[in-house]
């Protein structure tokens, strides 16, 4: 049975109007918040492919807790984790004029929902819940609406940091380049964790992982332009770990590279990693660094990838925000949006034709910004 919003829940929504369908040379961004204070849900721009200039943010929607979000293939949905209101998932249609209009909310079974990504079929949403160590993959009907989910899957273990690994904690699950795997990395447990999944009835099976040094705390992943490499960002060591992927069995070998996101200079004290981002021609990657201790010291590091698979840090440049927590590249390549989660700004960066990233000038201010997702 279809779970439906609540109606007290679905009252918070609002129907702002909002402008006719982009015109050409604009990409619609939706900007996920905490949803809390004076950050009301999910947010919505329209970036200027031509100058990177933003257009004000509106109101897409309320929702409380709506960290991580996830477009289906078809344009048609949007997903949410759904934190503010139990321990929840969202599905949204877009509607004409882009604002979103609820569909319905299920369990995420289990706690702390983090992340979400749909499929390359659009059949299935997969969570990653943090408190909890679990990952789940949900069902998606013809008309968007989400499935209660029949698999779940329970992490086990810890590591060496006491403070962050005494217990699993699922950051996020991906599904592999040829859908046929699901990826989740743990930063409770220093692995990442392999699961066959068959989209078409949501369901997942462990088949392995792939380690990483203890104390890493593996947090986000992405992988290469042709799916044979899988770069997974660590949070607490800072680093872009590189692995070789078989296509066959979906598991990871043995890390390759280890590549530091931070220029010798500077401090590590107090800093963590957040989210990495893949260039659309693959020729670069782009990880956020976070800066704990306020001093400064928030930046966006820039690598090259190299033959192999393999990764060159060729610029660390300031972010511009306080605790960046998410960065997203257009589906162009042009153009690079930091979500400022404690300053509550998202500035944007030119891509240079060499990877590299400029200061445009263009920013917007939205409080608790935590994701942000391209309409592609």
């Amino acid at each position: 049975m279809i779970q439906k919003f609540a109606p007290a829940f679905a009252s918070l929504f609002i129907a702002s109007s909002f402008p006719s369908p982009a015109s050409a040379g604009t990409t619609k961004v939706y900007l996920g918040t905490q949803g809390r204070g004076e950050s009301k849900g999910i947010y919505l721009c329209e970036l200027n492919t031509e100058t990177g200039a933003l257009s004000k943010p509106r109101l897409a929607t309320t929702l409380s807790g709506c960290g991580f979000l996830a477009i289906h293939p078809s344009r048609k949905y949007l997903y949410s984790t759904a934190r503010g209101d139990g321990n929840q998932v969202a599905a949204f249609h877009i509607r004409d004029d882009y604002t979103l209009g609820p569909i319905n909310l299920q369990p995420s079974e289990g706690t702390s929902p983090c992340h979400v990504s749909v499929d390359a079929t659009g059949s299935c949403l997969m969570v990653a819940n943090y408190g909890s160590g679990s990952v789940a993959a949900l069902k998606i009907d013809e008309d968007g609406s989400l499935v209660k989910s029949s698999s779940s899957h329970q992490h086990e273990g810890s590591s060496i940091n006491e403070k962050r690994q005494k217990g699993p904690h699922a950051h996020s699950i991906y599904p592999g380049p040829d859908n046929k795997f699901a990826y989740a990395p743990d930063l409770g447990i220093d692995k990442v964790v392999i699961y066959k999944l068959n989209a078409g009835t949501a369901t997942m099976e462990k088949v392995g992982s792939a380690d990483t040094r203890a104390g890493a705390g593996p947090r986000h992943m992405k992988f290469g332009k042709d799916g044979r490499q899988a770069y997974v960002l660590t949070e607490l060591h800072l680093t872009v770990t590189v692995y070789d992927r078989d296509p066959a069995t979906g598991l990871l070998g043995k890390s390759k590279q280890d590549v530091k996101c931070l220029a010798q200079d500077i401090d590590p004290d107090g800093m963590s990693c957040s989210e990495i981002r893949v260039h659309p021609n693959g020729k670069f990657l782009y990880a956020a660094n976070r800066d704990g201790k306020r001093a400064g010291r928030d930046s966006i590091s820039v690598f090259q990838v190299l033959e192999e698979g393999r990764l060159k840090r060729i610029q660390s440049i300031p972010a511009k925000v306080s605790i960046p927590r998410n960065i997203g590249v257009d589906p162009d390549g042009k153009w690079l949006l930091v979500a400022g989660q404690r300053s509550g700004n998202v500035p944007v960066f030119r891509i240079r034709k060499d990877g590299t990233l400029q200061d445009n000038g263009n920013e917007v201010n939205v409080a608790n910004a935590m994701c942000v997702e391209f309409l592609k």
